[in-house]
């Protein structure tokens, strides 16, 4: 245990405006933020690509200690993560957790469509991963240095309440502070303002609240797994830095998901089903009426 430990931790859950959360906070100037900002260091059950595999290699992506300064992260895959939690307790015994949430319905799809965008997604089409999430959890490909297959069994990703119950059980209730994207969308300074007030640093009287992360789609999928497949053969001759080209490259095969990314009312209806029971779950774990997300109907 160690006071250069973080003590903020922003665990997730994906596509749940983490990113964009984690950016308004590394601008304050009493928070350190990792960099990267997704170590992904606690979680090596569920993680593809940790950004550090020792304890000092981990510590050194914060920088020089500040006085005065409270080290945070953000890494989405401690949530669902079932060693996560307790190794950043051994580390970091009086921890806090921000805990992001949306409506596994939209954010399913969400998912999908970022490992389509990374490269880890082969395919292109939800409808056609949602139907295979069976066939591929019993036969799933080898785990590489780049991909968890697990990282495609879409539904258990997007079960917020199971998650959530689990870290209920393990960290009390007082360290915990729950986000929800429809409140970021909504109202981002106030939400902004509690997370400060959570973590106990004051107001830095921010005002912009800029979106990070958005939803984006390859124009050329193949081109996407060609440049992810690149990267992991870059990590496996012994190359820790790239040159940029391959970033570079992604950025311009990018584009804003058009119509054809809407959920078809049947798809939508069989998520529905799936994630009900876990939504209630949520609703009562967060004292929060969540039945408009069923029915996607605004909030009452």
């Amino acid at each position: 245990m160690s006071a250069a430990f973080p003590r903020l931790f922003l665990i997730g859950a994906p596509k749940c405006g983490t990113t964009s959360l984690a950016a308004w906070l590394g601008a304050h100037d009493r928070i350190a933020m990792s960099i990267p900002k997704e170590p992904n260091y606690y979680a090596p059950d569920v993680a593809s690509s940790p950004a550090a595999g020792t304890e000092a290699a981990y510590l050194a992506l914060f920088g020089p200690r500040a006085p005065g300064q409270l080290r945070a992260e953000a890494s989405t895959t401690y949530l669902r993560s079932r060693v996560a939690v307790p190794r950043i307790l051994a580390d970091s015994p009086s921890a806090r957790f921000v805990v992001t949430l949306r409506n596994p319905i939209d954010m399913a799809p969400s998912v999908h469509a970022q490992l389509v965008r990374s490269g880890r997604e082969p395919v292109t089409d939800f409808a056609r991963a949602w139907a295979m999430q069976a066939r591929r959890r019993a036969a799933p490909p080898p785990r590489r240095a780049h991909h968890n297959p697990a990282d495609w069994q879409y539904a258990e990703i997007c079960r917020l309440g199971a998650q959530l119950e689990a870290l209920y059980a393990t960290v009390p209730r007082t360290r915990i502070h729950i986000v929800f994207l429809d409140d970021m969308a909504a109202d981002p300074g106030s939400v902004y303002r509690r997370v400060l007030a959570f973590a106990g640093l004051p107001y830095d009287m921010r005002c912009r609240f800029p979106i990070h992360n958005e939803r984006r789609v390859p124009r050329v999928p193949a081109l996407a797994r060609a440049s992810h497949l690149a990267g992991g053969l870059r990590e496996r001759l012994g190359f820790d830095r790239g040159t940029g080209l391959g970033a570079r490259v992604n950025r311009l095969n990018e584009r804003r998901p058009g119509a054809e990314s809407r959920l078809a009312p049947d798809l939508r209806r069989i998520l529905a089903n799936t994630f009900r029971d876990d939504i209630r779950r949520l609703a009562r774990l967060t004292g929060r009426d969540l039945d408009h997300w069923l029915t996607g109907e605004p909030p009452r």
